[in-house]
């Protein structure tokens, strides 16, 4: 490994062949062992005695300087810029752990998913058990990360790995090659071989998982490159908080909200057409939107609301798009947008843009969802007032 003081970190852009999972993360942020690979690199750099670290990345940069503006290695100079590196520096290729040789024929979805799986077993083979960790080895290869509460009648065949707070039950046999996030729930008579539980999934009791990745309520199988939904949540689920669906105040509030500003907007608009349009939400759901052309916004969108009481909208998010929209923007910017709330009051209606076609929505759009510390959306919010009185009959 280099010892040279400048850095760069090459990231492999593999979003075109992640065509079983889909990941809405580029691949240097997938996690490994409970971190991202892109924090193994981080850390092979800091030990070799690197000054200054330039990633360089094609695929969604925008989401490793997210990451990175979490601040754990704010010790040291980490630029992120977009494209290969310059000719002529040391260049560290992230295509897999620091110190392995790079894969190859890595040319589809299955094959991307065996190497990322593989690199759950490097990192844990690699770990010295006398060194510094914070997860400590409760016998010869099994890792358990602090908070995980684990029934002592679990049956272990190492290796594995079990990530922070996590819930293991009664009589569940886990191994080998088994690597749990944090925050997962694994209910009792479980059985896991080779296989990944992402974060905040649950597995129900008397399932049998190989060879697979559960993700919520997706089950990936790596070895054949297979994905399917799993519509039962005593099987599957996602028990992680959706910031994309309102709580249950909020749809009460669009609740009370919908009578009078349909009674409005019927009153407004008697007589005159109003705008049909599909739209798409995330994981595919689509929702027919009816617009009245007249009134003040929260009038126009009226109907939208009970979209909010059945759970699909926030009362403030980025505007939802039809299919045709999505496809009109660039994919960095689609790809922020996908993981944020869609809403009926947006920031761009402020800016008089209350159409994604609008060729100004999608910065405002983008602002809202990206702002740092949510200030496109906390400003949303406190606007939300002034949103729903603008625009009075047109």
């Amino acid at each position: 490994m280099s010892t040279a003081k400048e850095w760069y970190l090459a990231a492999p852009d593999w979003a075109a062949i992640d065509t079983v999972w889909k990941n809405p993360l580029p691949f240097v942020l997938w996690p490994v062992c409970g971190k991202p690979l892109l924090a193994y690199w981080l850390d092979e750099a800091l030990h070799q005695g690197a000054e200054s670290i330039t990633v360089c990345a094609t695929d969604r940069p925008h989401l490793i300087r997210r990451w990175l503006d979490l601040g754990d290695y704010w010790s040291k100079k980490i630029a992120v810029v977009t494209g290969e590196p310059p000719p002529g520096g040391v260049v560290h290729r992230m295509d897999g752990l620091p110190g392995t040789t790079s894969p190859e024929n890595i040319g589809e979805g299955q094959r991307l998913l065996e190497h990322w799986f593989s690199l759950h077993r490097g990192a844990l083979a690699a770990r010295d058990a006398s060194g510094l960790q914070i997860d400590r080895e409760i016998s010869p290869g099994i890792w358990v990360a602090p908070g995980a509460v684990i029934d002592p009648s679990t049956v272990w065949t190492p290796p594995c790995w079990i990530g922070p707070r996590t819930r293991v039950g009664r009589g569940c046999k886990l191994g080998p090659d088994v690597f749990v996030a944090s925050k997962a729930v694994i209910d009792d008579d479980v059985e896991i071989s080779e296989a990944v539980v992402c974060e905040d999934t649950y597995i129900g009791r008397h399932t049998r998982l190989e060879q697979s990745v559960a993700q919520g309520g997706l089950l990936i199988n790596w070895k054949l490159g297979v994905a399917v939904n799993i519509v039962d949540d005593f099987i599957l689920a996602d028990i992680g908080q959706d910031k994309t669906r309102p709580g249950i105040g909020e749809r009460m509030l669009a609740m009370l909200l919908w009578f009078p500003c349909v009674l409005a907007g019927m009153a407004l608009n008697a007589g005159n057409a109003s705008s049909e349009k599909q739209v798409l939400l995330a994981r595919g759901k689509t929702l027919q939107l009816s617009t009245w052309l007249r009134g003040p916004i929260i009038v126009r969108r009226a109907r939208w609301l009970g979209a909010v009481a059945a759970g699909h909208l926030r009362i403030v998010g980025v505007l939802p798009r039809s299919e045709s929209d999505w496809n009109t923007l660039p994919a960095e910017m689609r790809a922020l947008l996908e993981g944020s709330a869609a809403g009926v009051l947006a920031l761009s209606d402020l800016h008089g843009c209350h159409d994604p076609v609008e060729p100004d929505e999608w910065m405002h759009a983008v602002y809202q969802a990206g702002a740092h510390g949510g200030a496109g959306q906390q400003q949303a919010m406190k606007a939300a007032v002034a949103i729903a009185l603008k625009n009075p009959l047109s």
